[in-house]
């Protein structure tokens, strides 16, 4: 049972009891009333009188008893009824226009009201002109006649209408103002039962929300702890690759004084290339900052140039038309090169072992009012779509050497050290990635 109605019934017990107590008070004082009279004047009237009195003692009794069992609802009949029956017999006794009559009805119409529900007040009332209506019938037909001679003036219809009027009057009041207490407190149980539901609701969804939020933290914590770790390989790593560098370019010039072949040329470019680069990355860790003005024409065409020998090897075209004028611009140059290099690498991949009939990695610069725009084009194996949400996220990657490293490097390169954009269109009909830079850091 609701918490709301436990109070209803709850209030409505404690309602029972004062009447049940104020009831006992009356009952009680008439009959000690009654036991010094009958001690004084000794008189079987009187004992009559004791007798009605244990019996309304014991009605009531029985009614409590009801009430201590749970049977509220059989309790508050009797009690409605007991009253109707007392302003009965005092009517009966004095007539109808005796002044405890008429309130001992009125006491009844309210109670029935109030302690069993709005429209009994109705049926108490019209029980109540029904009573006064045949009494006076009973005296103009002089079956009985009361007990007049407390007041002037015996009663008449008028005053059984009168008195009719008053009590509907007191019902349809009673009947109203509980109807509407009714139903507030209907109403009121309902917002309570939908408060209810929603509370348990919010419960739970915080309950899964903080479960999600928990496992977000930990995928959080696991991502910081293996970057942690590929960055302490990456420190070693750098230290013996610059030391074997060192060896394989004194072995190159060696080969150079005896051999001028292309290949010895272009293994030379890619050591001090490689040279430069790991330089650079030292720097970088000890503090340094590399942001300067360079062109970024020839920083594209060097890294392209780089790249090309992968390209010649996988079957690979790369098509790149430099502007013919230079492009000044701040910032990093050796990230900038990082940076096209992942996108190129991975449009070279891209193509694998498939015989499309042009294998065709299109390198684009562009720029207009706001910004300079790099576009690498493939027309190699698509991104799924399932992939699309998983694209620049770290530790995702579709090859089987891959680390998935590469576009969330080149993504956060872009946004942190350029204020720029990296984006996957996916409106191309070809795999396209577009780098976007502001021409703020244009010189």
């Amino acid at each position: 049972m609701p918490e709301k109605s436990r109070n209803t019934l709850r209030n409505d017990r404690v309602i029972c009891n004062v009447v049940l107590a104020g009831t006992y008070l009356i009952i009680t004082v008439i009959i000690v009333l009654m036991l010094v009279s009958f001690a004084i004047g000794s008189s079987s009237y009187t004992f009559n009188k004791l007798l009605v009195g244990g019996a309304a003692l014991f009605y009531v009794a029985i009614a409590n008893i009801l009430l201590r069992l749970s049977y509220r609802r059989i309790a508050a009949y009797m009690l409605a009824a007991f009253y109707l029956v007392l302003a009965s017999g005092v009517v009966w006794c004095w007539g109808i226009n005796v002044p405890i009559g008429g309130l001992m009805f009125a006491l009844a119409i309210v109670m029935a009201g109030i302690l069993i529900d709005a429209r009994h007040a109705l049926w108490a009332a019209l029980a109540s002109s029904v009573i006064l209506v045949e009494l006076q019938m009973a005296i103009e037909l002089d079956v009985y006649r009361p007990f007049f001679q407390w007041t002037e003036n015996e009663s008449s219809f008028g005053d059984v209408l009168a008195y009719s009027s008053v009590f509907g009057m007191m019902a349809l009041t009673s009947w109203l103002y509980n109807r509407e207490m009714q139903r507030s407190l209907a109403q009121a149980h309902h917002a309570e039962a939908a408060l209810q539901v929603q509370k348990a609701t919010l419960k739970m969804q915080v309950k899964q929300r903080t479960a999600q939020l928990h496992e977000a933290q930990l995928k959080e914590i696991q991502q910081m702890y293996r970057f942690a770790e590929l960055g302490q390989l990456g420190v070693t790593l750098l230290h013996d690759l610059a030391n074997h560098l060192t060896a394989l370019s004194l072995e190159i010039d060696g080969l150079k004084k005896t051999e001028h072949s292309k290949a010895v040329s272009r293994a030379q470019r890619i050591t001090h290339y490689l040279g430069g680069l790991i330089d650079k990355t030292r720097d970088r860790l000890n503090g340094g900052t590399q942001e300067h003005t360079f062109n970024i024409v020839r920083t594209m065409s060097e890294i392209i140039d780089f790249m090309g020998d992968k390209a010649e090897r996988s079957h690979v075209a790369i098509d790149w038309h430099p502007p013919a004028q230079s492009w000044q611009y701040s910032g990093d140059a050796t990230s900038l090169s990082q940076v096209v290099a992942i996108l190129v690498s991975n449009a070279i991949d891209s193509y694998g072992t498939s015989k499309a009939p042009e294998r065709v990695v299109v390198v684009a610069l562009e720029r207009n009012e706001a910004h300079i725009i790099i576009r690498i084009i493939n027309s190699g194996k698509k991104i799924t779509r399932s992939r699309m949400k998983l694209l620049f996220k770290p530790f995702h990657s579709s090859k089987k050497s891959g680390m998935g490293l590469g576009l969330f490097i080149a993504k956060q390169t872009v946004e942190m050290q350029f204020s720029g954009t990296l984006t996957h269109n996916p409106k191309s009909e070809q795999t396209e990635f577009v780098i976007t830079l502001p021409r703020t850091h244009e010189t």
